[in-house]
């Protein structure tokens, strides 16, 4: 049952946001032939796939190299077992630890987003790692939540947001009913990643709750503003056809690196 919710979740996602999007779930495995990108840093490019095992090279964040194919070894890292990768680099053929390999990247405006998975302590959920590798060479980064496995990352410009360069969203992919397949957003400001808001957007036996935000940028936008909405449902009666929903607006202001108000200060009174 749930490899066919995966699945079902990966062809709507695939129709829902075009075939570059690459969806991201808890045992994801790179592709025979893919070219990624390091996450981590100063990472060693060894001769067998073994931390004991001999270096080829020392790799660098943002290097790009090709999957050869997944190995059998596995080795703990970022609080998850991790498949050592036989891989290639220009000419030398290696092995690297999968959980330094990006999962996936994208790049807007000369900076590339890099994500992995790490564990959290938690049996059913992970964390997020997010860096951003800046054209100088310099990156930092940024680690959030996720109370879901499956995922897909995209990056945006400023959207007329002021003082930031761009942003990273996280999209949640819902498993099941009931599980959060809303947003966050991190801005990023030339100096660190920030987690600006997550934004839900949850179902469940016709019971509906979803949160939205509307940028300055965008065909609806207001100029210095940002539109959060927030909109809860449920049905009351089926022969009917009676649904009752309640929607509330408020206009955000980013300043000092948070959105002003607080929206999770208020108390909204959706009953």
């Amino acid at each position: 049952m749930r490899a066919f919710i995966i699945i079902t979740i990966l062809l709507s996602s695939f129709l829902l946001f075009g075939q570059d999007e690459r969806i991201l779930y808890a045992d994801f495995e790179f592709e025979k032939g893919s070219k990624e990108l390091l996450y981590g840093d100063r990472v060693v490019f060894r001769k067998e796939p073994s931390k004991d095992a001999d270096a080829i090279d020392t790799l660098s964040i943002g290097d790009e190299v090709t999957i050869i194919e997944k190995t059998m070894e596995t080795m703990q890292i970022n609080g998850l077992n991790s498949n050592w990768y036989k891989v290639k680099k220009g000419r030398k053929t290696g092995y690297i630890l999968g959980g330094l390999i990006a999962l996936d990247n994208v790049e807007i405006d000369g900076d590339t987003y890099l994500i992995i998975y790490a564990g959290n302590g938690e049996e059913y959920s992970l964390n997020i790692r997010s860096r951003v590798l800046k054209r100088n060479g310099e990156y930092y980064g940024h680690e959030s939540y996720l109370n879901t496995h499956a995922i897909s990352i995209q990056a945006y410009d400023d959207r007329g947001v002021d003082n930031i360069q761009n942003m990273l969203v996280v999209n949640l992919h819902a498993e099941a009913c009931g599980v959060d397949g809303g947003q966050t957003y991190l801005f990023n400001n030339g100096e660190k990643l920030i987690e600006a808001i997550h934004v839900s957007d949850v179902g469940d036996g016709g019971f509906w709750f979803s949160e939205s935000l509307t940028f300055p940028n965008d065909e609806e936008g207001y100029e210095g503003v940002i539109r959060y909405d927030r909109e809860s449902g449920e049905p009351m009666d089926d022969e009917m056809s009676w649904m009752r929903s309640v929607k509330n607006t408020v206009i955000l202001r980013w300043e000092n690196n948070a959105f002003t108000p607080n929206i999770r200060e208020f108390d909204f009174n959706d009953e």
